[in-house]
């Protein structure tokens, strides 16, 4: 999964070389249009929808593979 994601990054956003560990604002500066670009490609990309309030868990590209996988499981 988190190759998936990392392939997202890459695609949508011009990021490459993060790591679970990777802090999405901190360390990738994404700023408000990159975030809900970021939010909606990972939602069409594993056919979820996340609910209001998920994002304010999803510090890291680890807490979105943990997200993600939790959404799977539920469905």
């Amino acid at each position: 999964m988190l190759r998936e994601i990392r392939d997202v990054l890459a695609e949508h956003l011009q990021v490459s070389g993060v790591d679970e560990h990777t802090h999405l604002f901190r360390d990738l500066e994404l700023d408000s249009v990159q975030q809900l670009t970021f939010v909606v490609e990972i939602e069409n990309h594993f056919e979820i929808c996340f609910d209001d309030g998920d994002e304010a868990t999803i510090q890291t590209v680890g807490d979105v593979v943990d997200a993600v996988s939790r959404k799977l499981l539920d469905s």
